[in-house]
């Protein structure tokens, strides 16, 4: 890709200090109404447990702890459409709140901003995509899903006679199920995306998984990829059905509890009580370095905390392209990344969980990294600042290729 190809480190570059700290906690927070606008956005997207109902994701046991290696990284810089740019200048214009390097296993830079600490819990938009991928893996393994070429209604079956009769497991991990939705991001732009929401998260007129009763089909599953939320919703579905249990539930049995991570995460409901779904799309809330030990997590082909906690034949699947219609450059106008089973996934090898207004886990399998970044940015995405982001992510680990930290 060009813009990964054009990322270039200038050479011994002065080091700098971080481009902020953490401060007090004192942004204010909105309302489910205005929860993402200005001047709510930094606080709310750390404090959403304060906006609507939740399931905490429990952990326990002993923490898995990450040695640190601290570098500073912030004046590695990157060649973008002719210009030179430094990654501090790029966390900067993307507002970013929180920003991890892990390279080898070690911290090598841990920053955070806008009056964000190591205790805050940060908002991961659609990065839980891939948190809930994973646990449709884990059901798999756990023999509760026999196949992913199984229709969904095999396990839910009140979505007969909707948009996703019969179709194939596979196919909604791939967003190729073929239903007819629409996830729009522009300003005056109403999509079935902000129905759903508005409807099940913001005045619970409904819930969301009813509305997927109600969508058409549009094209064959499996024929092409189309990013939409429902398609992850419908996953969440399938793996609440077949275990019983909450989606914070299983994500705490399965992965928080065996990974050791530090604190316990919150995942934003539907609905009060124990009978509130998990918007499976968005909204799992957690630490900047509980996210990074979910990253590691992959890297490590789903060992972690000396413990196989994801099956590595999952890894794999999960985060390489396993149909035409996925793989690299294939995506349409959207992006010139790849897909797998809810990661987009990069021509080098490398894959990421990716959020509105820049939330990455970004996973180097090659350079042995792994890049958390959680944000508050002032809109829901910017196609050249993307671009930016992968070559200040390249930058950075090129950096630390030429720049080995100390054996042990």
């Amino acid at each position: 890709m060009a813009f990964l190809c054009a990322a270039l480190l200038t050479g011994a570059a002065a080091l700098a200090q971080d481009i902020g700290s953490p401060g007090v906690d004192n942004a204010p927070v909105g309302t489910r109404a205005n929860y993402f606008r200005t001047p709510y956005r930094v606080g709310s997207f750390r404090h959403m447990d304060r906006i609507f109902p939740y399931h905490v994701v429990y952990r326990a046991g002993p923490v898995s702890e990450m040695p640190r290696a601290d570098r500073q990284l912030g004046e590695v810089t990157y060649k973008w459409k002719g210009g030179g740019h430094t990654l501090d200048e790029l966390l900067q214009a993307t507002k970013t709140t929180g920003f991890l390097v892990i390279k080898d296993g070690k911290i090598v830079r841990e920053s955070y901003f806008l009056g964000a600490g190591e205790n805050s819990t940060f908002t991961s938009m659609s990065v839980a995509k891939s948190f809930t991928s994973t646990l449709v893996g884990c059901a798999l393994a756990d023999g509760r899903i026999q196949s992913l070429d199984d229709p969904i209604t095999d396990y839910i079956p009140e979505l007969k006679g909707s948009g996703y009769d019969g179709v194939p497991i596979k196919a909604i991990l791939q967003m190729s199920s073929g239903v007819r939705f629409t996830e729009r991001y522009e300003p005056g732009r109403y999509s079935d995306m902000d129905l759903m929401f508005e409807r099940g998260m913001i005045d619970e007129s409904s819930r969301l998984n009813d509305y997927l009763k109600s969508l058409p089909r549009l094209l064959p599953p499996g024929a092409k990829f189309a990013y939409k939320g429902s398609d992850t919703q419908a996953l969440g579905w399938i793996v609440r059905h077949v275990t019983g249990e909450s989606l914070a539930d299983y994500l705490s049995d399965k992965i928080w509890q065996p990974a050791g991570m530090e604190r316990d995460a919150f995942w934003s409901v539907d609905a009060s009580g124990p009978d509130g779904m998990e918007a499976a799309f968005t909204c799992l809330n957690a630490t900047l370095r509980d996210f990074g030990r979910f990253g590691l997590m992959f890297l490590n082909h789903g060992k972690w905390n000396g413990k196989q906690i994801v099956r590595s034949e999952w890894i794999e699947q999960a985060t390489t392209p396993q149909s035409s219609q996925v793989r690299s450059s294939m995506l349409g106008k959207i992006s010139p990344l790849g897909y797998g089973y809810q990661w987009w996934t990069f021509p080098d090898g490398a894959y990421a969980a990716e959020g509105i207004y820049f939330q990455f886990i970004y996973v180097d399998p090659k350079e042995n990294l792994v890049i958390v970044k959680t944000s508050a940015f002032d809109r829901p995405w910017d196609a050249a600042l993307e671009g930016q982001t992968y070559a200040a992510f390249h930058a950075t680990a090129t950096s630390l290729r030429h720049n080995p930290l100390p054996s042990d």
